[in-house]
């Protein structure tokens, strides 16, 4: 692997050290060696991350060969070129170690190695499977409970550290909230079409209602859809925690449909309509009655979409600044 150099957006300021940065002496890297164009959650968390270490004063950057993504913004810094790491450093590795991470991994590289997996069931699917080069890293983080469970029990990881997912109150707010249905069914399209149709199907009262379908959109399109709609269709999949829900509760939505696995974390009974994933009539039944509660100012309905409110603002910033200082303070000293 090369050492530093090409013409990478912000590869001039890698040898610089921030103004701020009097907390640790090594760097923080995030390996994302995955197409810019890719929308994930775990991609744009690892940004968020890096963000937010960058705030604390560490000296922490994205590792990304084609560059950053161009469907959200972020501060983060980012390198395209390969920087040797140093005994110093930290490398932050994702759950999925395919294609040039493997030979990043059996390198035997300087630095402390962390594997941070936003997506505990896609860590079974590896070129190099997790249980195999479980010995390569120092220490194991993620973004919940869930999560850490899983990783636990399954994989036998001992003391799994939790940095919990924050909600942009900045971009993700209520708008307005008209009477429309807005959902993100990229990795359920047929559950999405089916409750689709079963809707218009039983409840033709309601088929001047807008759904709007957010399909390769970005991160702003997205938040001021979720503030523009009164009710958010929830159609995660295997997720590790769930983002998109508390989005849209932080939007002003009712959340109406699936947890995904993740989502349990937060999910209950006064914040959403939550079904099993199979429910595909149920979940319709659900989306009318959250638009006729709505319509008719019922009480109960209103106080969920306030609970799902209060649900997201418990993800704040601060508490994720303050779980990313321990681990990596701890790590960095």
């Amino acid at each position: 692997m090369p050492g530093l150099g090409g013409a990478g957006e912000d590869q001039r300021l890698a040898a610089l050290t921030p103004a701020n940065s009097g907390v640790s002496v090594g760097r923080i890297i995030f390996l994302n060696p995955f197409g810019k164009d890719a929308i994930t959650g775990g991609c744009k968390t690892a940004y968020r991350q890096v963000e937010l270490l960058q705030e604390l004063g560490f000296d922490a950057w994205i590792y990304q060969p084609e560059g950053r993504p161009h469907w959200f913004i972020s501060r983060a810094k980012v390198v395209t070129s390969w920087i040797a790491p140093t005994p110093d450093d930290v490398l932050v590795f994702p759950e999925t170690i395919n294609g040039p991470l493997v030979p990043m991994l059996q390198a035997g590289l300087p630095g402390k190695k962390v594997l941070f997996c936003q997506a505990q069931y896609y860590a079974l699917f590896g070129e190099v499977p997790i249980e195999k080069c479980s010995g390569f890293f120092n220490h194991v983080v993620c973004q919940s409970e869930i999560a850490k469970g899983f990783l636990e029990r399954v994989f036998h990881f001992k003391n799994v550290a939790v940095v919990p997912c924050f909600i942009d109150s900045a971009l993700f707010f209520p708008r307005g909230n008209t009477i429309q249905i807005a959902l993100i069914p990229r990795k359920l399209p047929r559950e999405a079409a089916a409750i689709s149709t079963v809707f218009r199907m039983k409840y033709p009262e309601h088929n001047n209602i807008p759904w709007e379908v957010l399909e390769n959109r970005s991160e702003r399109d997205v938040a001021q859809s979720f503030g523009r709609s009164a009710v958010v269709l929830s159609l995660p999949f295997l997720e590790s925690f769930g983002l998109v829900p508390l989005e849209a509760m932080a939007s002003g939505a009712i959340v109406v449909g699936f947890h995904g696995n993740g989502a349990r974390e937060y999910a209950t009974e006064e914040n959403g309509f939550w079904l099993p994933s199979d429910q595909i009539e149920e979940t319709a039944d659900a989306l009318a009655g959250a638009i006729n509660g709505l319509k008719r100012r019922d009480p109960a309905i209103l106080k969920m979409r306030d609970m799902g409110f209060a649900t997201a603002a418990r993800y704040s910033k601060e508490r994720a600044l303050a779980a990313l200082k321990a681990f990596y303070g701890g790590l960095l000293g």
